[in-house]
């Protein structure tokens, strides 16, 4: 077990990693199950953290059950303790006994008791052998009845399994196109062709994956030509890639099985390529190649730096001359941008596939200037051929990246002119401006950015940009708390909520902005004044406050605490971790009396929500 180093000064662990919590967590059945899990090595921690004055506990691992989960749980200072692992049960909001076990072994890590479960280990461990021994001597008895079986029966009855699978008939085809071809390329291709079939007309996901699983067979076919004929087994892989290109189309290969056996078969290609560097003539191969990719997932210049200098020099000048010629043929080409895309997706298919046909075509030019190490005539080249914002920001980028940044600033100057709603292009002006020091130009660049979204993020960033430009930082921060103020008075009011005692009726202003940038200065005192009924604001933030507001503010963190709770409470459901968050907070504020007339409320008023019931603690302890 990996060894971490604990705090000396850790809050009370003991109550939420007590056995008694840990099944009230899950169940009694699960934390029994987790006892044998903890005890017998199958949680193998890798992170141990600390986190907000180490008054949370992080702790990861990797659980070995029926197969390997990952697994975390977070224990707070206020008693909570929650986790998540991506095994079913807990994916349907349990917490289950990987997490569980994962517990047990963090109490024993902080000195607390370890798992006990002897018992049960042993009689798990010893069922487990007597399994492994009987499914050991029923393999060997039936391998030992197919060996004393005539080839002539085997093959019988293999034939007639494969006439009912028809997967496997297609791996008994390629077996024997494979064993058929020997030595000879043009056989194997046959080989290929068989194994890579699919007789389906569409792939499903499942399917995908089953047809990949056995596809994969080829690149053992492929593999041993790399020695023995590298020139050979370049068309060898160029002819599974377009039968592995016919399959794509029409297959859905959303978890990338499909698409990662073509990498294999592309890295593979460029291993026979440095092996054996083709003619320039080769290259027309390649552009065939590309033709048929339904994907285009191919690396072109890590082809072309393999295939060696004649192919190189047939691809620089191929490149250039079909993005000329495409200019050629197309003077007033549109400028879409990302909207314009957008619209050609859902209406001129023309235009669309003519957008497709440039941005390939620019960016094999583009990508053959870099490769040539040219980076004047990249630059001019990106320059001349910019038409959209990303293209601009890439050409930004390379500007920077050559240390050419009067460049950069006039060419992000540009983006903007031509895309001014476009957030990328403001990002790159930006920083141009922040980094050569236009600092009244970048301020008003921030000011945009936070009008637009004043999150406390931007706030932050705002005030350091008035600084760097000479305002007075107070004035203008309450320049900014005024511009919110009356943000929030323009807004329409929200209305109440109805209740058996009242009809909605209008309600105070949402004031989060004000009190999101408050909570990133630390100004308790200002934003607890703030979120005073009848003003609103959002329940996060409100939580937020409440539980970094002081000891001697308390009282007013449980009022808080006791809005959010009343928000969460009536919309949540099990595991109510949320719900049961706020409780264990609003308890440990308050004075006794009063945690245990709330704790007596919420036992009587739900008392059928059990899972809810269940995680409040027993009592309040003096």
């Amino acid at each position: 077990m990996a060894l971490f180093t604990i705090p000396e000064q850790l809050f009370d662990w003991r109550a939420p990693l007590s056995d008694q919590n840990l099944r009230a967590c899950s169940s009694a059945a699960v934390f029994k199950r987790a006892e044998i899990y903890a005890a017998t090595g199958a949680v193998q921690p890798t992170h141990l953290s600390f986190l907000e004055d180490n008054a949370v506990i992080c702790f990861e691992a990797s659980v070995v059950g029926t197969q390997r989960y990952k697994t975390q749980v977070e224990v707070r200072e206020d008693l909570f303790i929650e986790g998540e692992c991506d095994c079913p049960n807990a994916s349907d909001g349990y917490f289950c006994k990987h997490q569980v076990a994962l517990t047990l072994v963090l109490r024993g890590l902080l000195g607390g008791d370890t798992a006990d479960a002897a018992a049960q280990t042993e009689k798990k461990l010893a069922a487990a052998a007597k399994r492994a021994q009987t499914q050991s001597r029923h393999g060997a008895d039936l391998l030992a009845f197919l060996q004393s079986q005539s080839a002539e029966v085997l093959a019988q009855r293999l034939w007639q399994w494969a006439e009912q699978d028809r997967g496997l008939k297609t791996e008994l085809k390629a077996w024997a196109a494979q064993a058929a071809a020997g030595s000879k390329p043009k056989a194997l291709n046959t080989a290929i062709s068989e194994l890579l079939k699919n007789s389906k007309s569409f792939l499903g996901r499942r399917d995908a994956s089953l047809y990949a699983q056995r596809a994969a067979k080829v690149l053992d076919m492929l593999r041993p030509w790399l020695a023995q004929d590298p020139a050979a087994l370049q068309a060898l892989c160029e002819h599974a890639l377009k039968r592995l290109f016919k399959v794509a189309e029409v297959a859905d290969d959303s978890n990338g099985s499909i698409g990662d056996l073509m990498q294999d078969l592309f890295a593979l290609l460029i291993q026979a390529l440095a092996a054996a560097p083709p003619e320039a003539k080769w290259f027309d191969r390649w552009e065939a190649l590309c033709e048929a990719d339904p994907w285009g997932l191919a690396d072109e210049t890590a082809l072309m730096r393999a295939a060696g200098s004649a192919v190189q020099a047939r691809w620089l000048q191929c490149t250039r001359q079909r993005w000329l010629d495409w200019l050629e043929k197309q003077p007033a080409s549109p400028k879409p941008g990302r909207d314009g895309l957008r619209d050609m997706l859902t209406g001129d298919a023309a235009a669309y596939q003519r957008w497709r046909e440039r941005r390939s075509l620019r960016q094999r030019y583009l990508a053959a200037l870099a490769f040539q190490q040219d980076p004047q005539a990249l630059l001019e080249a990106m320059r001349s051929s910019a038409e959209e914002a990303q293209e601009y920001s890439e050409l930004v980028a390379c500007c920077e990246k050559l240390s050419k940044f009067r460049e950069a600033l006039q060419a992000a100057q540009a983006a903007v002119k031509q895309f001014p709603d476009e957030r990328v292009c403001k990002d790159d002006l930006l920083r141009c401006y922040e980094r050569d020091g236009w600092d009244e130009e970048a301020l008003a660049l921030r000011r945009e950015r936070l009008e637009d979204r004043p999150s406390a993020a931007n706030y932050a960033e705002l005030l350091e940009a008035a600084v760097r430009a000479g305002r007075p930082l107070e004035s203008y921060r309450a320049e900014l708390f005024d511009w919110a103020k009356a943000r929030e008075e323009a807004a329409p009011p929200g209305l109440a909520l109805a209740s058996p005692l009242k009809a909605p009726g209008p309600v105070g202003r949402l004031v989060s902005t004000r009190i999101e940038w408050l909570l990133s200065e630390q100004r308790h005192s200002e934003a607890l004044a703030l979120v005073q009924a009848p003003n609103r604001c959002d329940i996060a933030l409100l939580q937020a406050l409440a539980l970094q507001l002081p000891a001697p503010l308390h009282p007013d963190a449980v009022r808080l605490l006791l809005r959010v709770f009343e928000t969460v409470m009536p919309r949540e459901q099990t595991p109510y971790r949320e719900s049961l968050r706020l409780a264990h907070a609003a308890l440990q504020r308050m004075p006794r009396l009063q945690a245990l007339q709330w704790l007596a409320y919420l036992k009587a008023t739900y008392k059928a929500r059990r899972n809810f019931i269940a995680g409040l603690p027993a009592s309040i302890e003096p």
